[in-house]
Protein backbone atom coordinates (compact mmCIF):
# COMPACT_ATOMS: atom_id res chain seq x y z
CA UNK A 1 0.00 0.00 0.00
CA UNK A 2 2.82 2.18 1.16
CA UNK A 3 5.02 1.43 -2.18
CA UNK A 4 2.08 1.99 -4.07
CA UNK A 5 1.30 5.37 -2.60
CA UNK A 6 5.21 6.01 -3.12
CA UNK A 7 5.14 5.00 -6.79
CA UNK A 8 1.75 7.44 -7.62
CA UNK A 9 4.01 10.56 -6.00
CA UNK A 10 7.25 9.39 -7.65
CA UNK A 11 4.81 9.13 -11.16
CA UNK A 12 3.36 12.40 -10.07
CA UNK A 13 5.24 14.21 -8.26
CA UNK A 14 6.47 16.64 -10.70
CA UNK A 15 2.81 17.50 -11.66
CA UNK A 16 1.21 17.92 -8.72
CA UNK A 17 4.54 20.49 -8.02
CA UNK A 18 3.62 21.88 -10.95
CA UNK A 19 -0.20 22.40 -10.22
CA UNK A 20 -0.31 23.77 -6.92
CA UNK A 21 1.63 27.20 -7.76
CA UNK A 22 -1.49 27.16 -10.28
CA UNK A 23 -3.76 27.14 -7.50
CA UNK A 24 -1.95 29.73 -5.65
CA UNK A 25 -1.76 32.04 -9.00
CA UNK A 26 -5.52 31.81 -9.38
CA UNK A 27 -6.01 32.67 -5.61
CA UNK A 28 -3.63 35.33 -5.92
CA UNK A 29 -5.96 36.98 -9.06
CA UNK A 30 -9.01 36.23 -6.94
CA UNK A 31 -8.17 38.36 -4.28
CA UNK A 32 -7.06 41.49 -6.37
CA UNK A 33 -9.95 41.56 -8.22
CA UNK A 34 -12.14 41.22 -4.74
CA UNK A 35 -9.40 44.10 -3.27
CA UNK A 36 -10.38 45.81 -6.76
CA UNK A 37 -14.51 45.65 -6.58
CA UNK A 38 -13.95 46.57 -2.59
CA UNK A 39 -12.45 49.84 -3.51
CA UNK A 40 -14.54 50.65 -6.64
CA UNK A 41 -17.33 50.62 -4.45
CA UNK A 42 -15.89 52.81 -1.63
CA UNK A 43 -14.47 54.94 -4.25
CA UNK A 44 -16.23 58.81 -3.86
CA UNK A 45 -15.53 61.93 -5.46
CA UNK A 46 -15.98 65.48 -4.57
CA UNK A 47 -18.78 67.33 -5.92
CA UNK A 48 -18.20 70.01 -8.63
CA UNK A 49 -20.08 72.90 -8.51
CA UNK A 50 -21.27 75.54 -10.52
CA UNK A 51 -20.54 79.06 -10.15
CA UNK A 52 -24.08 80.92 -8.45
CA UNK A 53 -23.21 84.06 -10.73
CA UNK A 54 -21.68 83.56 -14.34
CA UNK A 55 -20.83 86.37 -16.15
CA UNK A 56 -18.64 85.82 -18.99
CA UNK A 57 -21.98 85.30 -21.43
CA UNK A 58 -21.76 83.97 -25.09
CA UNK A 59 -25.60 84.90 -26.08
CA UNK A 60 -26.24 81.98 -28.87
CA UNK A 61 -29.02 81.61 -31.10
CA UNK A 62 -30.47 78.26 -32.40
CA UNK A 63 -32.14 77.41 -35.41
CA UNK A 64 -34.48 74.46 -37.08
CA UNK A 65 -35.49 74.61 -40.70
CA UNK A 66 -39.02 73.06 -42.32
CA UNK A 67 -38.94 70.64 -39.72
CA UNK A 68 -41.87 68.05 -40.73
CA UNK A 69 -43.24 68.72 -36.65
CA UNK A 70 -43.52 71.37 -33.92
CA UNK A 71 -40.49 72.30 -32.85
CA UNK A 72 -40.31 72.22 -28.77
CA UNK A 73 -38.33 74.08 -26.98
CA UNK A 74 -35.01 72.82 -26.77
CA UNK A 75 -32.86 71.64 -23.66
CA UNK A 76 -29.32 73.54 -23.37
CA UNK A 77 -26.31 72.23 -21.93
CA UNK A 78 -22.61 73.31 -21.78
CA UNK A 79 -19.60 70.58 -21.09
CA UNK A 80 -17.05 72.06 -19.26
CA UNK A 81 -13.50 69.90 -19.10
CA UNK A 82 -11.13 70.42 -15.89
CA UNK A 83 -7.77 71.48 -15.79
CA UNK A 84 -6.18 67.55 -16.03
CA UNK A 85 -3.46 69.20 -13.68
CA UNK A 86 -5.91 69.81 -10.82
CA UNK A 87 -6.95 65.28 -11.05
CA UNK A 88 -4.63 63.61 -8.55
CA UNK A 89 -2.63 61.49 -10.12
CA UNK A 90 -3.45 57.86 -10.97
CA UNK A 91 -2.02 55.65 -8.21
CA UNK A 92 -4.39 52.54 -8.78
CA UNK A 93 -3.41 49.44 -10.21
CA UNK A 94 -5.31 49.26 -13.14
CA UNK A 95 -3.72 52.57 -14.54
CA UNK A 96 -7.07 54.28 -14.64
CA UNK A 97 -7.95 57.72 -13.86
CA UNK A 98 -11.24 57.39 -11.98
CA UNK A 99 -12.19 60.99 -10.91
CA UNK A 100 -14.22 62.47 -13.35
CA UNK A 101 -12.73 65.13 -15.83
CA UNK A 102 -16.21 66.71 -16.86
CA UNK A 103 -19.12 68.11 -15.85
CA UNK A 104 -22.64 69.39 -17.89
CA UNK A 105 -24.83 72.35 -16.92
CA UNK A 106 -28.41 73.15 -18.07
CA UNK A 107 -29.11 76.55 -19.41
CA UNK A 108 -32.07 78.29 -20.04
CA UNK A 109 -33.49 78.48 -23.33
CA UNK A 110 -36.14 80.99 -24.88
CA UNK A 111 -38.63 81.18 -27.67
CA UNK A 112 -38.02 83.50 -30.13
CA UNK A 113 -40.26 82.25 -32.90
CA UNK A 114 -41.73 78.98 -34.02
CA UNK A 115 -38.19 77.34 -34.95
CA UNK A 116 -35.78 80.13 -33.25
CA UNK A 117 -34.48 79.91 -29.97
CA UNK A 118 -32.10 81.84 -27.67
CA UNK A 119 -29.67 81.37 -24.80
CA UNK A 120 -26.56 82.49 -22.84
CA UNK A 121 -23.71 80.12 -22.36
CA UNK A 122 -20.93 81.10 -19.95
CA UNK A 123 -17.30 80.68 -20.19
CA UNK A 124 -17.32 80.55 -16.44
CA UNK A 125 -20.19 78.76 -15.98
CA UNK A 126 -18.46 76.37 -13.02
CA UNK A 127 -16.72 77.48 -9.75
CA UNK A 128 -12.95 77.87 -9.05
CA UNK A 129 -12.26 75.86 -6.36
CA UNK A 130 -9.99 73.52 -4.77
CA UNK A 131 -11.03 69.91 -5.09
CA UNK A 132 -8.79 68.16 -4.42
CA UNK A 133 -6.66 69.67 -2.48
CA UNK A 134 -4.07 70.51 -5.40
CA UNK A 135 -4.77 74.13 -5.76
CA UNK A 136 -7.52 76.27 -7.48
CA UNK A 137 -9.09 74.25 -10.18
CA UNK A 138 -9.83 75.84 -13.74
CA UNK A 139 -12.91 74.93 -15.95
CA UNK A 140 -12.77 75.16 -19.70
CA UNK A 141 -15.88 74.97 -21.97
CA UNK A 142 -15.64 72.42 -24.78
CA UNK A 143 -19.22 71.75 -26.05
CA UNK A 144 -22.64 73.54 -26.19
CA UNK A 145 -25.66 70.90 -27.24
CA UNK A 146 -28.73 71.72 -27.75
CA UNK A 147 -31.50 68.76 -26.97
CA UNK A 148 -34.98 68.88 -28.74
CA UNK A 149 -38.00 66.95 -27.57
CA UNK A 150 -39.93 66.26 -30.65
CA UNK A 151 -43.39 64.16 -30.86
CA UNK A 152 -44.04 62.38 -34.27
CA UNK A 153 -47.09 60.08 -34.72
CA UNK A 154 -47.54 60.23 -30.56
CA UNK A 155 -44.17 59.03 -30.29
CA UNK A 156 -41.25 60.87 -28.21
CA UNK A 157 -37.95 61.28 -29.53
CA UNK A 158 -35.03 63.31 -28.87
CA UNK A 159 -32.86 64.78 -31.62
CA UNK A 160 -29.95 66.51 -29.89
CA UNK A 161 -26.77 68.47 -32.09
CA UNK A 162 -23.33 69.04 -29.97
CA UNK A 163 -21.20 71.56 -31.43
CA UNK A 164 -17.87 72.77 -30.25
CA UNK A 165 -17.90 75.71 -28.02
CA UNK A 166 -14.36 77.10 -29.31
CA UNK A 167 -16.51 77.50 -32.69
CA UNK A 168 -19.09 78.83 -31.70
CA UNK A 169 -17.48 81.33 -29.72
CA UNK A 170 -15.40 82.38 -32.89
CA UNK A 171 -18.41 83.38 -35.21
CA UNK A 172 -19.04 79.94 -37.40
CA UNK A 173 -22.21 78.24 -37.32
CA UNK A 174 -23.11 75.02 -36.37
CA UNK A 175 -25.27 72.67 -38.58
CA UNK A 176 -26.56 69.24 -38.12
CA UNK A 177 -29.01 67.14 -40.09
CA UNK A 178 -31.94 65.25 -39.04
CA UNK A 179 -33.90 62.90 -40.89
CA UNK A 180 -37.42 64.12 -41.43
CA UNK A 181 -39.27 60.84 -40.25
CA UNK A 182 -37.16 60.99 -37.13
CA UNK A 183 -36.25 57.13 -36.74
CA UNK A 184 -35.36 55.72 -33.30
CA UNK A 185 -31.44 55.19 -33.46
CA UNK A 186 -32.51 52.23 -30.92
CA UNK A 187 -35.89 51.11 -30.02
CA UNK A 188 -36.78 50.06 -26.32
CA UNK A 189 -35.06 52.61 -24.54
CA UNK A 190 -37.66 55.37 -22.04
CA UNK A 191 -36.49 58.01 -24.57
CA UNK A 192 -35.83 57.41 -27.90
CA UNK A 193 -32.71 59.51 -29.91
CA UNK A 194 -32.94 60.15 -33.34
CA UNK A 195 -29.65 60.39 -35.06
CA UNK A 196 -27.87 63.62 -36.61
CA UNK A 197 -25.18 63.79 -39.68
CA UNK A 198 -22.53 66.25 -39.29
CA UNK A 199 -22.90 68.94 -42.81
CA UNK A 200 -19.51 67.22 -43.98
CA UNK A 201 -21.50 64.28 -44.21
CA UNK A 202 -24.59 65.93 -45.90
CA UNK A 203 -22.93 67.45 -48.78
CA UNK A 204 -21.50 64.10 -49.74
CA UNK A 205 -25.19 63.17 -50.18
CA UNK A 206 -27.32 63.13 -54.09
CA UNK A 207 -29.47 65.92 -54.25
CA UNK A 208 -32.74 63.39 -53.46
CA UNK A 209 -31.24 62.13 -50.69
CA UNK A 210 -31.20 65.32 -48.79
CA UNK A 211 -34.56 66.10 -49.28
CA UNK A 212 -34.78 63.43 -46.69
CA UNK A 213 -33.08 65.83 -43.43
CA UNK A 214 -33.85 69.20 -41.91
CA UNK A 215 -31.15 71.44 -40.62
CA UNK A 216 -30.35 72.69 -37.08
CA UNK A 217 -27.76 75.53 -36.58
CA UNK A 218 -26.03 76.75 -33.86
CA UNK A 219 -24.47 80.02 -33.62
CA UNK A 220 -23.25 83.27 -31.72
CA UNK A 221 -26.67 85.36 -31.13
CA UNK A 222 -25.71 89.24 -31.56
CA UNK A 223 -27.96 91.85 -30.00
CA UNK A 224 -29.45 93.98 -31.75
CA UNK A 225 -28.47 92.56 -35.09
CA UNK A 226 -30.87 89.77 -37.83
CA UNK A 227 -29.65 87.05 -38.21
Amino acid sequence: MFQGSRTILQRHGPLMLKFVPSLAHVALIALITLAAAGCSKERSFPVYRENPAPQDALPIVIRVHDAPVDVPVPSVFVTYEIDPLCLPPVNNWEGVQYEPNQHKVEVQAQRLSATEFSSAVFNDGMEVADYYGRGPCTWTPVLVEASFPFIIDDRPIRASVAALFTEIEGGRTFTAYVKRALPPLTTGQSTERTPTEPSSWYEKMPPEKREEYFPIEVSTRIEGASQ
